[in-house]
């Protein structure tokens, strides 16, 4: 293999750990910014989440599951909007019928 061939060969693969390497970090981060907003919701006893499920991908938190009150609903939202870490709330919780 010759210089050029050597050369190329050694910036693709350190090209390739970098990028293994950033992607870890988000799957690091994501899972600390849900951290956060389980902590930041568990100092809210009034609010029932034991059947809602947080994830985050990207920075994005996903909030899904279902909830007693729109009240409720809206208040998930907004706290887990103001956790730091977080870029943007996609809120897929449902309120169960009959209760507002």
């Amino acid at each position: 293999m010759n210089r050029l061939s050597k050369f190329a060969l050694v910036l693709a693969l350190s090209g390739l750990t970098a990028v293994a390497g950033a992607q870890q970090g988000t799957t690091s981060s994501d899972e600390t910014v849900t951290a956060n907003v389980k902590s930041m919701l568990a100092q809210r006893p009034d609010l029932k989440v034991d059947r809602v499920k947080i994830s985050t991908k990207d920075g994005i938190v996903y909030l899904t599951g279902a909830v007693d009150t729109t009240a409720e609903q809206r208040d998930l939202e907004s706290i887990a909007k103001k956790t730091s870490g977080v870029k943007k709330v996609v809120n897929q919780t449902t309120v169960n019928s009959g209760v507002n």
